[in-house]
C-alpha cells in the first residue's frame, strides 16, 4: 500500500538550468567538461536563484560520445572525471604531468567540437596510473582505502562484476561494442564466462588485476559524483537527469540476459518483464547521486504494456520512493513530474515560428524550454531579421548587440510564460550561439569562470532574481545563498 505521504507533488512554479556536462569549459579541465564544473555551476544556480540542475546522462559511452548507446546502464563516464592529484589523491603529480602535459591548459579553440576518443583515452590512462598506486599502496596493504573500495563492489554486486566483464571484452576487441563481432570465442555470455575463466586459471592474477581496474574506475567516478550531490544538497538544489526505459542492444546488462529484452528496433531494447521494476531497481542504483529523474520515453514505453493504468504508474514512484527511504543511508527517490503519463505533459516552444512570431501560451502547459540542442537564442537573434525587429519594438531590446542585456530580456520573456517549470539551457543563460554539428560532441567557449569575469555579470544577477521572485519561481533567497557560498 502507499503511504500518502509519499505522493507525487507537482511543483506550483519553478526554473532550473540543464547542461551538457562535457560541453562547459573550465581552467585545466583536460578537454573536456568534468564534475569540477558541476561543482561550478551548481554555485551559478545557487547565485542565480535556481531550484533545479539538469544533467544530459552521465553514463559511459562509446560511439563519440552518443548518451544513447551507454557501456552499461549504470556505469558513470569517466570522461567526466576531475582527474587532478588534488582531487585524485592515488595519482602522482609526476604521473599526471607525464601523460597530462600541456593538455592541462585546455588547448582547444573555441566552438571546436570535443575531442572524444583523445579525451578518453588520456583519462584512462591516469586513471590505470592511479590505479597502480592503489593497487600497490592500498588493495595489497588492506588500507581503509581498500576497504572502501571492497564496500562498494560489494555494494554494486548486481552490476559491477558483469560490467567488467564486458569492458574487458570490449579491450579484447580494440574497445567495439558490438557483441554481434566479437570472436565467437566470447560472443556470448556463458561463453565470455568460460574463456575468462580459462585465461585465469593460468593467469590469476593479471586477470584480477585487470578486472579490478574497472571497478576502480567505477568506484571513483561514484566518489565523485557523490561528492556532487552534497553539494547540490548543500545548496539545496535538485539533482535531475534521463533515465530511459530503452536501452542499447550493446551493454552490459542485454549482454548478459538478452531474452529478458524484447528489440524495439536496431537500436533500442525494452525490458520485457515487469518494466515498472526494472526501472525501480535503476533508479535505486543511481539515487545516490540524483536526486530526481526524468523519463522521457516513460509515456511510449508503457503503452506497449497491457495492463499498467496512470495509478499503477504513479504508485511505482511512490513505491520507489518509500524503498529508498526504508534505508536510512539513502535519500528518496524522486521521479520528476513531467515523466508521468496521469499529468498530461504537455511541452511548449516560446521562441519564435519559422514567421518570427512568438508562439502564443499553450493551455495547460506544463513545460516550457528555451532553446536546447536545436537553435539557440543568440542563433535566432543572429539569422531571424524579424526575430530582432519585435525585440526592438515589443520589448525595448538594443538589437546593435547581444549581451547581458538582452539575455536578461529574453529570460524575462520566457520566465514569464505561464508553464509550471521553466527549463533554460547553459548556452542560452550563456548568450552562447550553437555551432553545426553533433550536439553530444559541443564545446563551449564560456564557462562559469568567464561568466562571472564579465562586467554587468552581478547586475544581470540581480536582475534575474527579481524576475524570479515576480514570477514565483525563486527557489532560495539571496540571503540563505550568502550563508553557503
Amino acid at each position: 500500500m502507499v503511504n500518502e505521504s509519499s505522493s507525487i507533488r507537482v511543483p506550483q512554479r519553478s526554473a532550473g538550468l540543464e547542461i551538457p556536462v562535457f560541453a562547459i569549459p573550465r581552467p585545466g579541465d583536460l578537454g573536456a567538461g568534468d564534475t569540477g564544473c558541476v561543482h561550478q555551476v551548481i554555485d551559478l544556480a545557487a547565485m542565480l536563484g535556481l531550484g533545479s540542475l539538469t544533467l544530459l546522462p552521465i553514463q559511459e559511452t562509446v560511439k563519440g560520445n552518443d548518451p544513447s548507446v551507454p557501456v552499461s546502464v549504470f556505469s558513470l563516464d569517466p570522461m567526466l572525471l576531475d582527474l587532478h592529484p588534488k582531487v585524485l589523491p592515488d595519482l602522482t603529480e609526476e604521473a599526471f604531468h607525464k601523460l597530462a602535459g600541456d593538455q592541462a591548459t585546455s588547448q582547444l579553440k573555441p566552438n571546436n567540437q570535443l575531442p572524444y576518443h583523445r579525451v578518453k583515452r588520456l583519462k584512462l590512462d591516469l586513471l590505470w596510473q592511479a590505479f597502480e598506486h592503489f593497487w600497490k599502496h592500498h588493495h595489497q596493504t588492506g588500507s581503509q582505502r581498500a576497504r572502501d573500495y571492497h564496500r562498494f563492489c560489494i555494494e554494486h554486486a548486481t552490476w559491477l562484476p558483469d560490467y567488467c566483464l564486458y569492458r574487458l571484452l570490449m579491450d579484447f576487441e580494440q574497445g567495439k561494442e558490438r557483441w554481434e563481432d566479437w570472436s565467437d570465442e566470447y560472443a556470448c555470455y556463458g561463453d565470455a564466462k568460460r574463456f575468462i575463466a580459462d585465461i585465469a586459471a593460468n593467469k590469476p592474477a593479471a586477470v584480477e588485476r585487470q578486472l579490478a581496474y574497472y571497478g576502480y574506475v567505477q568506484w571513483v567516478a561514484y566518489r565523485q559524483w557523490q561528492g556532487v550531490r552534497e553539494h547540490a544538497d548543500e545548496c539545496q538544489l535538485q539533482l535531475i537527469t534521463d533515465v530511459h526505459c530503452a536501452i542499447s542492444p550493446h551493454c552490459a546488462e542485454f549482454f548478459k540476459s538478452p531474452e529478458s529484452f524484447r528489440l524495439e528496433s536496431g537500436q533500442s531494447a525494452v525490458w520485457d518483464g515487469d518494466l515498472l521494476e526494472h526501472l525501480e531497481n535503476r533508479l535505486m542504483g543511481l539515487s545516490g547521486v540524483f536526486s530526481q529523474f526524468r523519463v522521457p520515453d516513460f509515456r511510449k514505453t508503457t503503452s506497449l504494456l497491457e495492463g499498467v493504468d496512470d495509478e499503477t504508474i504513479k504508485k511505482f514512484i511512490a513505491t520507489a520512493a518509500i524503498a529508498a527511504e526504508s534505508d536510512s543511508s539513502s535519500t528518496p527517490i524522486k521521479v520528476a513530474w513531467e515523466s508521468l503519463p496521469a499529468m498530461a505533459m504537455q511541452s511548449s516552444s516560446l521562441w519564435p515560428a519559422p514567421n518570427g512570431r512568438l508562439n502564443p501560451p499553450m493551455p495547460g502547459a506544463q513545460m516550457s524550454f528555451s532553446s536546447f540542442g536545436g537553435n539557440s537564442l543568440r542563433r535566432l537573434w543572429s539569422n531571424n531579421m524579424l526575430f530582432r525587429r519585435r525585440l526592438k519594438n515589443q520589448w525595448a531590446v538594443n538589437t546593435s548587440t547581444y549581451d547581458l542585456s538582452t539575455t536578461s530580456a529574453l529570460m524575462r520573456k520566457l520566465l514569464q510564460y505561464p508553464a509550471r517549470h521553466i527549463q533554460i539551457s547553459y548556452q542560452d543563460l550563456a548568450g552562447l550561439e550553437n555551432e553545426p554539428g553533433v550536439s553530444w560532441l559541443a564545446r563551449y567557449d564560456k564557462g562559469v569562470d568567464d561568466l562571472l569575469e564579465e562586467p554587468a555579470w552581478e547586475d544581470f544577477c540581480n536582475e534575474f532574481r527579481k524576475i524570479l521572485k515576480h514570477t514565483g519561481r525563486l527557489a532560495r533567497s539571496p540571503e540563505k545563498i550568502s550563508k553557503t557560498e
